[in-house]
């Protein structure tokens, strides 16, 4: 029984919200969603232009430090120039030429901050122009060792304290390629000169331009108050200059207390550990920052309220009959068929109204046969399940048969070789040791009466068929099979069949607790020793190994040879050895397991027998 529906003050069914809601949101996508398609794909194409832009600023970047790298590079060529000069000489203890140098130099170049020359420890030798206070930087600078260590020139971040200022370094060689000295100068006004620059890289009311060191100390800017300061991303600024890697993107939090993010355009020297940084607001730089209206929700409300309105009202007209059909589908559902569906017009839902009542009146009268047939078939199958299980006991009935009639035909055919046993050993075996004894004593009266007649050969066919007698004897039933059990038996009968005729046998046995019954032992021994025999007469082998163990509830037997092998995948001929063969696999299966047989001509023979291991043992 479906639990009752909600009606309202007119008795009839209400419906859930879920009809109208698809109503509303049926209208509300037809007029909602190609503005969001135009909205996305503007937005879509806006980002397109803010990446151009993004990439326009990096190279305009990119533009400006290489223009500073050319600078720097001409005023490390004019130090190169004076430490290569002959008039460089530190070893003569003369500073006279190099006094001269230098005074030269100072008066043609750009180094207007001054020159200086360092000894090899670092300490200052000469500076031009002379002042009150040294303008050389101290020897302890980082900068200054690395490239008296070195011999590569370099250009230095800004050295903190009272000087604050920016040096090109050059080492100084001798004759042997040893640097002996340094030559710098100061380049605080060639970096002020090449700020001119910046301005190229900047457009718009606001934004800077900077050029930053390591340390994310600005050295030169469009904005001379920021000269000598930190910049606003100092630490990003400075891991940037120092990786020397170009990026360009936007940064918020770096500038104040503004919400508005900046766009900042990154990109580094080759020469210096310097880079030069373009910010900027966001909305003087992107297409997308003020693409969005400010009262566009406002409008969007709108739209939907009027979607809405115009969804109730089609909703309305179309709940009202539906109504009507889903109680009647509910009543149907829980197989209440009456009362009948009534007239709901000629509209589509009129149609479908009379195809409900046709399918009523259908399932009614299915419902009716399907309960007539379920009955007949339920006394079909009950007769057939009874069938069944008499089959089922006679297969099990067959089956404890067919297994009680292998055990029996198993032990009637070792009874038989245990009679065939006794009757060669009690009759046959004492008949020709009496014949041997009475033809060694006709020998030796033949002897001392005169000539022996030819009774040696006669002995010796007798002791070959006694030796004969025996070995039939122990291949019908070896008594070590009785006595001690499957796994010896196999051991010896490996060693007297193999190792008697010069072919090496190893064996490896684990014996199992307690012993195997009777049947399992006598047909896994034979299928061994049909192996061993095929062995011996076929695979013309040198060594064999002999594998047994009993364990996870399995016997596994493996006989393995290096003889010649044979093509196990051929058809099987009608010679002794692959009967023999088939007969293993037999004995294999009668046992409930499988014998596999893997051969290749030249590649030997290997005999694979797995059974399972008997519930009893």
């Amino acid at each position: 029984m479906s639990p009752q529906r909600p009606r309202d003050a007119y008795g009839r069914v209400k419906l859930g919200a879920g009809l109208r809601f698809r109503f509303y949101l049926l209208v509300a996508i037809g007029v909602l969603a190609p503005a969001a398609i135009v909205a996305g794909v503007s937005f879509v194409r806006l980002g397109r232009l803010d990446t151009s832009l993004l990439l326009a600023r990096e190279e305009a970047a990119q533009a400006v430090a290489e223009h500073v790298d050319e600078e720097l590079s001409r005023e490390l060529e004019l130090l190169q120039r004076i430490a290569s000069s002959p008039s460089m000489n530190l070893a003569d203890g003369d500073l006279e030429p190099e006094r001269e140098l230098l005074r030269q130099s100072y008066r043609q170049f750009h180094f207007v901050g001054g020159l200086f020359l360092l000894d090899e420890h670092g300490e200052p030798l000469l500076e031009e122009p002379r002042r009150d206070r040294p303008i050389s930087p101290p020897a302890s600078f980082q900068d200054v060792r690395e490239v008296l260590r070195t011999g590569k020139p370099r250009v230095t971040s800004l050295i903190p304290g009272t000087t604050q200022r920016v040096y090109a370094l050059v080492s100084v060689m001798n004759w042997q390629g040893r640097v002996v000295g340094l030559v710098g100068g100061v380049i605080d006004q060639v970096i002020t000169h090449d700020a001119g620059m910046l301005r190229h890289a900047v457009r718009g009311p606001e934004g800077y331009a900077d050029v930053v060191d390591s340390n994310g100390v600005v050295l030169a800017s469009t904005s001379r108050s920021r000269v000598r300061s930190p910049e606003s991303c100092q630490k990003y600024v400075g891991r940037l200059a120092s990786e020397r890697r170009s990026t360009s993107g936007t940064c918020q939090g770096c500038h104040g207390n503004t919400v508005v993010p900046w766009v900042l355009s990154f990109a580094p020297l080759a020469i210096a550990p310097w880079g030069v940084a373009v910010l900027q607001p966001e909305e003087q730089v992107l297409a997308t920052s003020s693409a969005l209206p400010r009262d566009f929700v406002i409008y969007a409300l709108g739209i939907v309220l009027v979607a809405s309105l115009f969804a109730w009202g089609a909703a309305r007209s179309v709940t009202r009959p539906i109504g009507v059909l889903t109680e009647a589908a509910e009543r149907i559902a829980a197989e209440r068929f009456e009362p009948p569906i009534p007239k709901l017009g000629g509209d589509e839902i009129g149609r479908l109204g009379r195809s409900l009542e046709h399918m009523r009146k259908s399932l009614r009268d299915h419902i009716a046969y399907r309960a007539r047939i379920s009955e007949e078939l339920e006394a079909r199958v009950a007769d057939r399940t009874r069938d069944l299980e008499r089959a089922n006991a006679q297969l099990v009935e067959r089956e404890e048969a067919r297994a009680q009639l292998l055990k029996t035909v198993i032990t009637a055919q070792e009874d038989e070789r245990k009679r065939i046993a006794r009757e060669l050993h009690d009759d046959t075996s004492q008949n020709l040791a009496v014949l041997v004894m009475g033809l060694e004593s006709a020998i030796n009266a033949l002897r001392s009466n005169g000539p022996a007649p030819r009774l040696e050969e006669v002995k010796a066919l007798a002791v070959h068929a006694l030796e004969e007698v025996h070995r039939l004897i122990y291949d019908l039933r070896p008594s070590v099979l009785d006595d001690l059990g499957l796994f010896s038996a196999i051991r010896w009968y490996a060693d007297r069949q193999l190792g008697s005729r010069g072919i090496a046998v190893r064996c490896e046995v684990s014996e199992p607790e307690p012993r195997l019954p009777p049947a399992y032992e006598i047909a896994l021994f034979r299928a061994c020793q049909e192996a061993m025999n095929n062995v011996a007469r076929h695979a013309q082998a040198e060594s064999v190994l002999v594998q047994v163990s009993a364990e996870d509830g399995r016997v596994r037997i493996e006989i393995e040879d290096d003889g010649k092998g044979f093509d196990s995948g051929a058809p099987a001929p009608t010679d002794r050895a692959h009967w023999g063969l088939l007969g293993i696999q037999e004995r294999a299966s009668i046992l409930g397991g499988r014998a596999r047989i893997d051969s290749a001509p030249g590649r030997g023979t290997r005999v694979e027998i797995e059974v399972p291991l008997p519930a009893a043992a």
